[in-house]
């Protein structure tokens, strides 16, 4: 049976952490599933979306509108795919590509066995022994290359970095400085012009760790919410994704609605594994005022 890009990451021990996506739709296609037996080949200088779950969609070329991408669409050069709550999987033969949520791609190259990239957010690859990758990654200067294995790479949009491998190698490049990120290891890049750091293993579980007011119910709009995850992770509370420092902690005001509710914390690493906590609160407008010292909540 053909291995999938999951099956793949399952195989490593510092995936075992208990990292289910809670009430996860069906997952989609794996990105290391071939193009079904009998499609039309791939023509030259196209890449082929295999694959879609949620909200996806496609702007052809630097000019028109985003329409919505489906399954079989063909990309060409400068042609590219965003996402919102959703992923899709591009493929040309022995490249493939899959896009995460709330992150975009635009192709700058395309050949048979061949892609290059630009990134924002958050992708995961697969390259055989006879493909070629290049990304550029969000609005740096950074690259990664892989001429074979499976590899993670996550950009926040303010020049912070992570690129994560688990087999094969991918070879990153920022600041005038290189380094190679083996099986097992990450690497991470703390600003626009900075050097890639030495790799070094990944951590067993997902580190996510959230400070909640000392507080249940409030008359307040919002509530604050501040916490600490592993650099080069994503997080989103509520869905929406919030801004992470470069030593991994955020910070958030999170409006609430009138009533009971549940607030979720979510946080994705650098090697695509994630991690939920959640917390219930109640708005009541009818509530006196209540003073909450920040040290009760703010992360220091």
């Amino acid at each position: 049976m053909t291995r999938t890009l999951f099956h793949l990451a399952a195989a490593f021990t510092f995936l075992a952490a208990g990292c289910r996506k809670k009430n996860a739709e069906p997952p989609i296609a794996p990105v290391s599933q071939a193009i079904s037996p009998g499609a039309t080949p791939l023509e030259a200088e196209q890449a082929v979306v295999t694959a879609s779950r949620g909200k996806v969609e496609l702007l052809r070329g630097s000019s028109g509108s985003w329409a919505e991408a489906k399954v079989g669409d063909r990309l060409s050069v400068k042609d590219a795919l965003r996402t919102d709550l959703g992923e899709a999987d591009v493929a040309v033969d022995g490249v493939k590509v899959r896009l995460h949520e709330a992150s975009r791609l635009e192709l700058t190259k395309i050949d048979k066995r061949t892609m290059r990239t630009r990134v924002h957010g958050s992708v995961e690859g697969e390259v055989d022994k006879t493909g070629v990758i290049d990304v550029d990654i969000g609005d740096t200067e950074a690259t990664a290359h892989s001429e074979g294995g499976h590899f993670f790479i996550t950009a926040d949009g303010k020049g912070v970095v992570a690129v994560a491998s688990v087999t094969g190698s991918v070879h990153l490049t920022n600041g005038g400085k290189s380094v190679e990120v083996g099986k097992g290891q990450i690497s991470r890049i703390a600003g626009p012009q900075a050097a890639p750091g030495l790799p070094a293993a990944a951590l067993r579980r997902v580190l996510l760790s959230v400070q909640w007011p000392n507080v249940k119910e409030t008359n307040k709009p919002s509530l604050p919410i501040a916490g600490r995850v592993e650099p080069g992770s994503r997080v989103f509370i509520q869905g929406q994704q919030v801004s992470v420092e470069n030593g991994g902690v955020f910070r958030a005001q999170v409006p609430l609605r009138q009533g009971k509710q549940k607030i979720a914390v979510v946080t994705v690493d650098a090697l695509g594994r994630r991690k939920q906590v959640e917390s219930i609160v109640m708005r009541d407008d009818s509530l006196p005022n209540v003073r909450v010292k920040k040290k009760l909540w703010q992360w220091h």
